[in-house]
């Protein structure tokens, strides 16, 4: 199994609102992809409430099959229209780590 863990700081955006819809935003069309691509098992997305300067505003939690089916979901058109079409329009920093257990 893989683990895949993403973080973004976002900011608002003139067409995809302030930043808390933007949060919204992100959270409901990333986790609007369970079920929707073989190999991924479990997805999650958590919204921060932490006021610090180092926090992100926005985390991925998402486990795979294997790492095949994680290349496959970061290839997989309907990741791409969510991270083409808004989560690389709106993110000023990323973090991201995959790992095995």
């Amino acid at each position: 199994m893989v683990k895949h863990i993403v973080m973004w700081q976002v900011a608002e955006h003139e067409v995809h609102g302030t930043k808390e819809e933007v949060m919204h935003k992100i959270k409901e069309q990333l986790e609007g992809l369970k079920g929707q691509i073989e190999g991924l098992l479990e997805i999650e997305v958590g919204l921060n409430f932490n006021a610090s300067p180092a926090a992100y505003d926005v985390v991925l939690y998402s486990e795979f099959v294997d790492a095949s089916a994680l290349d496959y979901y970061q290839a997989h058109e309907k990741h791409l229209a969510v991270a083409n079409q808004l989560v690389r329009q709106v993110a000023t920093s990323r973090a991201v780590v995959d790992y095995t257990i």
